[in-house]
């Protein structure tokens, strides 16, 4: 089982007869030379048509090392492997599958495929022995990831309104239950998933993902250690502790030494530029920059949301449980995912963490046939929103870039 990330890839081993996870295995996604940003890769291969083949060519080589690994931790040879489900978004399943994915960017938004079916591995030159199966997209900007993550949450099939947060390098959502769903998708940017950010760095061994205060700064480490750097959930943490800190103004603005509380100046240099730069651990500082990527990043997800809850006349109050897919989500704190104006204050007691749920969906696919009739409906069930060139989003994201 595969998700193909556009930062971060998984994948799991499973035991159809056992019915369980023997291996697993991630890596950053090497398609990330190209740029952090989907764009980035999407232009590229505008710009030159043999950097779809090389696009693809290190997907594939990033996968194959993961079944490699995979193989070689359970013990058991990619030969005898017999299916591959795989998520992802759609842009990156077009590159997987060596696919132009330029009208998935372009208007009128109509990519080479949707659900590209089934495939025998050999065709990618794969050494597993079975078929390929992709799951389907609902839209140009949510894909295969969101329909395997909204299996996972039974949303489509519950009587109480929730709402499907993935959050990585796009930001996809759905809002709704059994009388259906509506999707819409923004560009979040990469900072979640620890890129972009000057200290950033995935949610893996050495990341500070947590960060609070209790006369001095604490933090918790990924796998113990040194910090080396900062993943998203780490990020979001800083930024909160240091808006309760007046060190970040609701504006947005790393104050400079002078400016700030004299209990916080120790942690502080200027930038030569006006600003500070919070400095955490010897590894880990913060910059005026990345705290506006992450306002950006966050005036997206909030952006998104708030159009979803006026188009079903709805507000957050109604909202029963609000389902927080990715890896991102495991380390989040809900508070200060609020605090920062990420999610909505009546939001807070109802934050669920999925953990990598395009994932998960892929593993349930894998293990239980009738789960691919369920997947089947879920498209039918949502209708998606294309944000790009709303009014109503536009305001909703400006509002949403303070503090």
């Amino acid at each position: 089982c595969l998700d193909i990330g556009s930062t971060i890839m998984q994948m799991e081993l499973v035991d159809l007869v056992r019915g369980r996870t023997l291996s697993q295995a991630a890596c950053t996604n090497s398609q990330t030379q190209f740029g952090a940003n989907i764009l980035d890769r999407i232009l590229a291969v505008k710009e030159n048509p043999d950097n779809l083949h090389t696009l693809q060519a290190l997907t594939l080589d990033d996968v194959r090392q993961m079944i490699e690994r995979c193989c070689a931790q359970a013990g058991v040879p990619p030969e005898a492997v017999s299916a591959m489900t795989v998520g992802g978004n759609t842009t990156m399943l077009h590159f997987f599958l060596g696919c132009d994915p330029w009208q998935v960017f372009q208007s009128p938004y109509t990519p080479v495929f949707f659900d590209p079916g089934v495939l025998r591995a050999s065709e990618l030159g794969l050494p597993i022995a079975g078929n390929i199966f992709c799951m389907p997209a609902i839209a140009n900007y949510l894909g295969g990831d969101i329909t395997s993550g909204l299996l996972m949450t039974d949303l489509d099939t519950r009587e109480d309104l929730a709402l499907f947060l993935d959050i990585g390098t796009n930001g996809e959502m759905a809002l709704g239950n059994e009388s259906g769903a509506l999707c819409c998708a923004v560009a979040s940017g990469p900072a979640f998933e620890g890129a972009g950010i000057s200290c950033g760095m995935p949610g893996i061994t050495g990341a500070v993902s947590h960060v609070s205060y209790d006369r001095g700064f604490l933090c918790d480490i990924v796998g113990g250690g040194e910090a080396k750097g900062i993943c998203g959930s780490g990020l979001v943490d800083l930024v909160a502790v240091l808006l309760e800190r007046g060190v970040i103004d609701e504006s947005g603005r790393l104050l400079p030494p002078q400016d700030a509380p004299e209990d916080m100046r120790r942690y502080l240099t200027e930038d030569g530029q006006g600003n500070g730069v919070f400095h955490l651990t010897k590894a880990v500082s913060l910059t005026a920059r990345d705290v506006r990527n992450l306002q950006l990043a966050k005036a997206a997800v909030a952006g998104g949301i708030r159009v979803l809850l006026e188009q079903r006349s709805v507000t957050a109050d109604d909202i029963a449980s609000v389902e927080l897919a990715g890896g991102f989500g495991n380390y989040l704190s809900p508070e200060n995912v609020v605090r920062i104006g990420m999610l909505p204050r009546a939001c807070l007691s109802k934050i669920r963490p999925l953990g990598n749920a395009a994932l998960a969906g892929a593993s349930m696919l894998a293990l239980d046939g009738e789960n691919w009739r369920k997947l089947a409906e879920i498209p039918k069930k949502c209708r998606y929103l294309e944000l790009s060139g709303r009014d109503d989003f536009s305001r909703a994201f400006t509002d949403s870039l303070t503090f």
